[in-house]
């Protein structure tokens, strides 16, 4: 059976009946009851206190726990304590909230115990099955470059990356588990059965971080370039952008003859007019 799906009690009792129990470091000392066995500068009860009974500053409290931390490093029933104290009551709580115990902090063990909580289950086999899913594992087990994996397993690169992270969901790991965790799980399971897993330094994430894919513009001016002027200036050549014709009427421009031919004088009375005036 393993620790996990042992009671408090059971782990308890296995603790206090360890072989090496009386040796454990935070025992009194033979010599002097109110010392510890394993460190005789430090008083008994160092793992649980004098913050237990009396105010203690941030300061003293971290340096009491990190020397009391120590004694836990050699001490011979580390696990056993570790898996008691770690372990949780029936009312889901820790079987000891406070202290030090098992070489941690009581902070420590709570940050365990939440992370256990939201841990993900592991999902049944045959949500494995779909053949993309299976394209896109094995297609991770021999590379890892987003757009490698998409090549391989024949989808596009959103669609791989979807899957890669449905995939580490699936598994029951976190979403910033490894590539390298992640395909161990899966041979766990059976899914990588004769497939040969190209490894990495472990740093390569099994979800990739976003891929942005380069968008494909459509040229919409043509831009020819003034090779000549760009020799006789030795500078670089502008682009010559050719612009489209305008559609609808189109003005001429008056031209120089137009400009020097006078315009007509048209006259503002008529000859037979102004002659009847002057008789």
């Amino acid at each position: 059976m393993k620790p996990s799906e042992k009671s408090s009690e059971q782990l308890h009792r296995e603790w206090l009946e360890h072989p090496h129990f009386k040796y454990r470091g935070c025992a009194p000392d033979a010599d002097d009851p109110m010392r510890m066995a394993g460190d005789p500068s430090l008083p008994v009860g160092a793992h649980h206190g004098p913050d237990a009974f009396a105010p203690e500053g941030q300061k003293e409290r971290r340096a009491r726990e990190a020397a009391a931390i120590e004694v836990c490093v050699s001490c011979p029933v580390v696990v056993a304590c570790d898996a008691y104290a770690s372990s949780v009551r029936a009312d889901g709580r820790l079987a000891e909230p406070d202290g030090v115990w098992g070489g941690r902090r009581a902070l420590e063990r709570h940050k365990a115990l939440i992370k256990a909580r939201h841990a993900v289950a592991a999902a049944p086999g045959r949500l494995f099955e779909t053949p993309q899913k299976k394209a896109v594992l094995r297609a991770l087990a021999a590379c890892w470059d987003p757009f490698e994996v998409a090549a391989r397993a024949g989808v596009d690169v959103r669609t791989a990356n979807w899957q890669r992270s449905s995939l580490v969901r699936l598994l029951g790991l976190p979403k910033d588990a490894s590539r390298m965790r992640a395909l161990a799980a899966a041979r766990e399971r059976g899914l990588l059965d004769g497939v040969d897993v190209v490894a990495d330094d472990g740093s390569v994430p099994a979800v990739p971080p976003p891929t942005k894919v380069a968008a494909v513009v459509e040229p919409t001016q043509l831009v020819l370039w003034d090779a000549a002027l760009a020799d006789r200036h030795q500078t670089p050549a502008r682009p010559v952008r050719r612009r489209r014709p305008r559609t609808g009427r189109v003005m001429s421009m008056p031209t120089l003859d137009d400009a020097l031919t006078p315009a007509p004088v048209t006259p503002l009375f008529s000859a037979t007019h102004v002659l009847g005036a002057a008789a």
